[in-house]
């Protein structure tokens, strides 16, 4: 079967659920990620009732569905941002237009109690510049959720099993939504430990497939399920982690500490003398 009438198929309503709204705002990104993403925040985060330690921040807000989702919940004092201001539609609740891959903390004179990101890492230049801008943005407690394309989706291991590329990162979606950034789930721990974020929790969730292409792709996803656990599962990997100090130790590799300090390492040589190295480089 040719590959564009195969992708064409795989893309029909009978095996591709459309894009989802939230009180008539477009969600924009996978079917039920807003759900899992507000569900793993709610078991975490009671909604600050103290307005000097409250406000939530949607980053990449688009029309502002997972604003309304958190207002729900009780959640209050909300504000959003985006590079796309056209869309943003949300009652009562502050707006800025930002360029992200910019130093961007520096344009609130506030801080926040949760700040909030859908599908919008993946299109950074620097995760590492987001995560220390929002870094600055929370409160001493306070926590960060996001969400950002799962690389080790069941889909995506078939993929890299068979091409060697990730899912959600090839040429296409590089060219057309510019997806230039993977993490994958311990990169993204070990990140954010290092940036000063506690991981509280991570999960998958939210999903194009249809119960129809669920049932006939079965035999390729269920052993993945019991080989792979949860995180094969979901078309976003989903992450809840809570603001403390950076840690400093990681930015030093345990492998290059004292090379960087001045002394010479013996890393990858023998035991044994080798009379071609000068005395300072000699294994002990």
């Amino acid at each position: 079967m040719p590959k564009k009438l195969l992708r064409k198929m795989i893309r029909s309503r009978l095996f591709r659920r459309p894009m989802e709204n939230h009180r008539g705002r477009h969600c924009g990104c996978a079917p039920g990620t807003h759900a899992a993403l507000v569900n793993l925040i709610t078991q975490h985060i009671t909604p600050a009732q103290n307005q000097d330690t409250s406000g939530v921040l949607d980053i990449g807000a688009h029309a502002g569905a997972l604003l309304l989702r958190l207002q729900d919940h009780g959640f209050t004092d909300l504000s959003g941002t985006d590079l796309d201001a056209t869309r943003f539609d949300v009652p009562d609740a502050a707006f800025q237009q930002l360029e992200l891959n910019n130093t961007f903390a520096d344009a609130f004179h506030r801080r926040f109690q949760l700040i909030t990101s859908t599908d919008v890492i993946e299109h950074l230049d620097s995760p590492r510049n987001f995560f220390e801008q929002v870094h600055h943005l929370l409160h001493d407690d306070g926590h960060l959720a996001l969400s950002l394309p799962n690389v080790a989706f069941w889909e995506g291991r078939l993929k890299f099993l068979l091409t060697g590329e990730l899912w959600g990162f090839g040429a296409r979606n590089y060219r057309t939504q510019r997806h230039i950034s993977p993490i994958t789930f311990e990169q993204m721990s070990m990140m954010l430990d290092e940036l000063g974020f506690e991981l509280i929790a991570s999960t998958s969730g939210g999903s194009f497939a249809t119960q129809a292409w669920r049932t006939l792709t079965f035999p390729l996803w269920g052993p993945l399920r019991l080989l792979g656990g949860a995180h094969t599962q979901g078309e976003c990997a989903i992450f809840l982690a809570r603001r403390r100090a950076p840690n400093a130790a990681l930015k030093q590799p345990e492998h290059y500490q004292t090379r960087w300090e001045g002394t010479p390492d013996t890393i990858g040589l023998d035991n044994t003398a080798s009379p071609t190295l000068p005395p300072g480089l000699q294994p002990a």
